[in-house]
């Protein structure tokens, strides 16, 4: 049985962190390897943040003559989510609303938008009018709110909300999405859009959102003796976690050693 970790190196591109602005990573060496993706994960954005991952290749393990490859991933607060959070404050106003939109995989393995749907305050709740409770306190709101997202007829196909002491958490109802590569709801989201008209009082905070940005070894300037890769997070807020994992495949030599503290197989 050939073993993912047999063909795959996976290592730390970035070292999680946070209370910082920016962050770099490594430098890998890819003379050995085909291809390699990083993959760089975020949390704890709140409204109208961004940040961004670049990566960039270079002459060596120390960073030497770094130039950047490609166009610098941005992450966008609320856009394209695996997971996120509304902390009620309880004094949402009426027609104050909130506008979720899940996203599902297409025959190609790629993304595609859903229907835009908007849910709104309301002085009492009403699921087939996408209305929620704000009369009550963030503990009665927060329950409404999830009750209008996991409405069957109503709510958002493909995402499940769970509520606790007025604190949404929104996730997909198959993590990653579904396991067909169909355009439909029943094979779950991908991630989701979500945006709220009163952010002082459903407070959304991100909880997982990715990027990846994949490298080809011929896209190297090999003739200048480029032969390494690495990362690095700018214009992070101090509130955001932040990491990368670096994924390099189809090594020149094998076997491929993983630099890990334990190993096992489900076997």
């Amino acid at each position: 049985m050939h073993m993912i970790r047999e063909g795959v190196k996976v290592d730390c591109g970035i070292k999680p962190s946070d209370n910082a602005t920016g962050i770099a990573g490594e430098y890998f060496r890819m003379d050995t390897f085909a291809k390699a993706k990083f993959h760089g994960v975020v949390r704890g954005q709140l409204t109208g943040a961004t940040s961004t991952l670049t990566v960039y290749e270079a002459t060596d393990a120390t960073g030497s003559d770094a130039a950047a490859l490609g166009a610098a991933l941005t992450f966008t607060q609320g856009s394209k989510v695996n997971m996120a959070q509304i902390a009620c404050a309880g004094t949402t106003s009426v027609a104050d609303t909130l506008i979720l939109t899940p996203y599902y995989f297409n025959g190609e393995g790629t993304m595609t938008a859903g229907t835009a749907l908007t849910f709104t305050a309301a002085a009492a709740e009403n699921l087939s009018e996408r209305e929620w409770d704000q009369s009550g306190n963030a503990t009665a709101e927060g329950a409404s709110i999830a009750a209008c997202i996991n409405s069957t007829a109503y709510g958002v196909p493909g995402l499940l909300a769970t509520a606790d002491t007025g604190t949404v958490t929104i996730t997909c109802t198959e993590p990653g999405g579904g396991d067909r590569q169909v355009l439909c709801a029943d094979n779950g989201t991908g991630a989701f859009d979500i945006t709220e008209s009163a952010v002082a009082k459903l407070v959304v905070t991100d909880l997982i959102q990715m990027a990846d940005f994949e490298v080809y070894v011929q896209d190297l300037d090999r003739d200048d003796g480029f032969t390494h890769v690495g990362a690095a997070f700018t214009d992070l807020e101090t509130t955001t976690w932040s990491c990368c994992i670096l994924e390099r495949a189809m090594a020149g030599y094998g076997p491929v050693g993983q630099a890990v503290s334990v190993t096992d197989t489900s076997a």
